[in-house]
């Protein structure tokens, strides 16, 4: 059965230890946009070909999540994930997590890179690779250091330990003692921490030539890493000749690698302290200098912070206050703009300690205080977040038993869950089909209305054309009968006068003609062609008439479309001109009144104005503008009153366009 298990699980990739990662440094700006600059073009190409390998995807991840490009990156990581899932390859699902938790250290997005390790941890975990799983957790280790929970991290680091018990030399295990060397540190426990390094040292230097654990190039890079830690104890425990001697073998491993100049600095630094107190360096000042000089070129404050503390000190021992106090504000200054708050807390102190005199004492002071209640809370909130993220985590791992049980939990709160939800969207549809039906009764009311007046129209129209017909009907079969028959019986007449015979024949053919042109006019049946809206605003002004005997005309622009309008803004704007026409009769004493309809960038326009002598403005509204006001409302238009003793009156509707 087993056999047939294994044979039926999907095939892993194999993991290999991130030595990049491992002995990751810190990139400025200008750093990665080389990186981003370098493999432009080839992304470029790889996104827009049909053939994508797997290796090239793969290698173009590991180079840019040291570069700028953030946009590229993402995309690149997109379709890889999207592979790994579909392949359920956990291995290099957790691999693409943690060049994710790699992208967001290097741009100092801490709480982001934790949770992605985390995510990594549990495909690791799944994949059964227990020093995949262990380079996982060791960085989870180094990384919570870094932010200051020694506790959790010490705890991480001992759970990677555990993993690696069977493979010292493995790269992971001796990095993991040098870590495992600052918690023994913070308890001033110098002499353990150095027998700790020393003994990684002797495992190290067995590869020596062989290059197993480590290639080559990374090889001289971890050694001149470890021999200058090893110096630094050294000096701590003022054996200063045995400092002397690493940091001297610590700076040939340098020469022979390709090791990032803040190394470089801090060998630097750790050789010159130890000649000083040995009293063999008259220097000092200005080799410490070119170290800070390093560290700030290489935007890496936290180093530059440490060695503005040396220089103070130094100067302090040559008895010149004032530029001890210009380095320790150096450092003070350092620490409050990148909100390093211990470091800021130190200088303040140090500040306090050496230079008493100085009138911002009491302000100090009380800065200190501020600062370490601040540092204290922070420090206390992100320990319990990450205490709690922590601890539930390894609940998930550690007890696989106790979540089947609550499984049974989940599921009958997920019913109860989607009983409610299925509530709330039913009662929600109910509410929406109740609005759909007001909304379609309102609509089905505008469109008889509208139909109502073309109806209305029609009648009136159709009333017309009747009496249009029966007239022709009348000229035809009445007037140019008889017409026919005067000029009929005419022409049988004998008369002398032949001309004025003529004449009289002439002229009742030309009175049978011109009858019956009109009796075909009226007869015509075009009238109901182009019932368009527009054509009904045109007979609803042509049919206004008044006893004041007003000229009412209508203007509509070229560029003005109608047929956009919906019936709701039609039936509207038909009823607010018919308003506006009825006062124009009732009112207004005008001889002229014209609608015009045009546009302008952002509204349809439609005018009704007259040339009354005008009307005082008052705060009193009869019924027929108020009911105009709320149609306009209606439709979302806006409705103004122009009124002018001398140009007459405007009621002027706005719509948006």
């Amino acid at each position: 059965m087993s056999l047939l298990c294994s044979s039926c699980q999907p095939k892993q990739s194999k993991h290999e230890t991130d030595l990049d990662n491992l002995f990751a440094y810190k990139r400025t700006s200008a750093q990665k946009d080389s990186i981003s600059q370098k493999y432009e073009a080839e992304v470029t190409t790889f996104l827009q070909s049909e053939d994508q390998p797997r290796e090239q995807l793969d290698h173009l991840i590991n180079q840019l999540r040291w570069s700028s490009n953030q946009e590229a990156f993402f995309t690149l990581i997109t379709m890889a994930e999207k592979q790994a899932k579909k392949q359920k390859d956990y291995t290099r699902l957790a691999d693409i997590y943690e060049d994710i938790a790699v992208f967001y250290h290097d741009n100092q997005q801490l709480d982001s890179v934790y949770a992605y390790y985390l995510k990594a941890e549990r495909f690791y975990g799944k994949s059964a690779d227990s020093l995949a799983l262990a380079e996982n957790i060791y960085y989870q280790a180094r990384l919570l250091y870094e932010v200051g929970f020694h506790k959790e991290s010490e705890n991480k680091l001992y759970q990677a330990l555990k993993l690696l018990e069977k493979t010292p030399d493995h790269p992971i295990h001796i990095e993991s003692n040098q870590l495992k060397t600052f918690y023994v540190t913070d308890l001033f426990q110098h002499p353990e921490a150095l027998q700790t390094l020393l003994d990684t040292y002797e495992i190290l230097k067995k590869d020596e030539g062989k290059y197993k654990t480590l290639p080559e190039e990374k090889y001289n890079l971890a050694m001149s890493n470890l021999l200058g830690n090893i110096a630094v104890y050294y000096e701590e425990l003022n054996d200063l000749k045995q400092a002397e001697f690493f940091v001297l073998k610590a700076l040939e491993y340098f020469e022979k690698s390709n090791a990032p100049k803040q190394l470089y600095a801090h060998l630097k630094t750790t050789y010159y302290l130890s000649l000083y107190n040995q009293g063999k360096d008259d220097n000092i000042i200005e080799h410490l200098t070119e170290s800070y000089e390093i560290y700030t070129k290489l935007n890496h404050p936290f180093y530059a912070i440490d060695i503005c503390h040396e220089i103070a000190n130094i100067y302090n021992d040559f008895d010149q206050p004032e530029q001890a106090l210009f380095w320790l504000q150096k450092a003070y200054n350092l620490a409050d703009e990148n909100k390093f708050y211990k470091q800021k807390k130190f200088a303040v102190q140090e500040l306090l300690l050496f230079h008493a005199d100085q009138q911002s004492t009491e302000l100090i002071k009380e800065l200190v205080d501020l600062t370490q209640l601040l540092e204290n809370t922070q420090v206390e909130t992100k320990s319990k977040f990450a205490k709690i993220e922590y601890n539930s985590f390894l609940l998930e791992q550690e007890n696989e038993t106790l979540k089947q049980k609550i499984y049974l939990l989940y599921v009958s709160a997920f019913a109860v869950i989607g009983s409610l939800l299925f509530f709330l969207i039913w009662f929600r549809l109910k509410s929406k089909n109740r609005e759909l039906e007001h909304t379609n009764s309102q609509k089905s009311k505008n469109e008889q209305i509208l139909n109502l007046l073309i109806e209305n129209n029609s009648i009136e129209h159709v009333t017309t054309l009747k009496e249009r017909n029966r007239i022709a009907k009348d000229l035809h079969d009445g007037v140019i009968n008889s017409i026919f028959t005067l000029r009929f019986n005419t022409q049988l007449l004998e008369i002398p006068n032949k001309s004025l015979k003529e004449m009289l024949v002439n002229e009742l053919v030309y009175l049978e003609n011109k009858i019956r042109d009109i009796s075909h006019s009226f007869s015509q049946a075009n009238i109901f062609k182009n019932k368009s809206f527009e054509n009904l605003l045109i007979e609803l002004v042509h049919k206004q008439s008044n006893k004041y005997k007003t000229d009412f005309s209508i203007v509509v622009e070229d560029n003005v479309s109608l047929n956009q309008l919906s019936t709701l803004q039609k039936v509207n704007i038909y009823q607010i001109i018919q308003e506006a026409l009825q006062n124009v009769n009732k009112h207004a004493q005008a001889s002229t009144c014209k609608l015009k309809i045009y546009t302008n960038d952002t509204h349809l326009i439609f005018e009704v104005k007259d040339n009354r002598s005008g009307m005082k403005k008052t705060t009193h509204r009869g019924i027929g503008l108020n009911n105009m006001a709320e149609r306009a409302t209606l439709i979302q238009a806006e409705l103004k009153i122009q009124s002018n003793l001398q140009q007459g009156m405007a009621i002027v509707l706005f719509l948006n366009c």
